[in-house]
């Protein structure tokens, strides 16, 4: 008995539907899964183009500012060849649902830099520290997880690094600090007042966790 239902059903989804109409169900949902691959294609393309560099010297002062110090870093020009850009360092590399929320955020970046807010070397220098505290905040409190998609502890030969820096790497392994305790005005030419914003920062996330234990 239950196998001449299947059979009955299994004739009924496949029998030629009295209705014409009936056809577009099918054809409506092969044309939806079409419509969205090449969506989601079209969306993937346009987040890997405007992840580019050159994508980001599109604004002023990135071609103007940003672009000089870049250039001039162990980001760019090194004695390995590995090049970092602007997205390795500034985006999330292992959640695309993060990389699709983080850059409708910076999208809004755009707004500043439509009002003139620093499109001079002038302007540019007044909120340099404004912009550093920002983004080093952020590593701070990400656990400069951008920097370790690169750059990891457990990877690092010690025994390959001068003294100095393999004891630094190694302290902060055993501490629990972060890459932008350190390292930070890499790539971008520090404020005046670095020391005293990172010292600020590691402050404000010392009384958190403080409150927090």
């Amino acid at each position: 008995m239950a196998d001449d239902d299947n059979d009955t059903l299994s004739g009924r989804l496949w029998q030629r539907p009295k209705s014409k109409w009936l056809l577009g169900i099918p054809i409506g949902g092969f044309l939806a899964l079409g419509l969205g691959a090449i969506l989601l294609g079209t969306m993937n393309y346009t987040l890997h183009k405007t992840s580019e560099t050159e994508f980001c010297y599109v604004c002023h002062s990135h071609e103007q500012f940003i672009k000089p110090e870049y250039e001039a870093s162990s980001h760019f020009s090194n004695a390995s060849g590995v090049r970092a850009g602007c997205a390795d360092c500034h985006l999330p590399h292992d959640n695309w649902f993060s990389l699709v929320s983080t850059k409708i955020i910076v999208s809004f970046d755009i707004i500043p830099e439509l009002m003139g807010k620093i499109d001079t070397a002038e302007k540019y220098e007044e909120h340099r520290a404004e912009m550093a505290q920002a983004v080093w905040r952020e590593f701070k409190e990400n656990d400069s997880a951008f920097c370790r998609s690169c750059h990891a502890f457990d990877a690092m030969d010690f025994e390959a690094q001068d003294r100095r820096t393999a004891r630094g790497h190694q302290r902060a392994a055993e501490k629990g600090e972060t890459c932008i305790d350190c390292h930070y005005g890499i790539v971008h030419k520090e404020p005046e007042n670095a020391s005293e914003l990172m010292r600020e920062i590691a402050a404000e996330f010392a009384d958190g966790d403080a409150a927090g234990g």
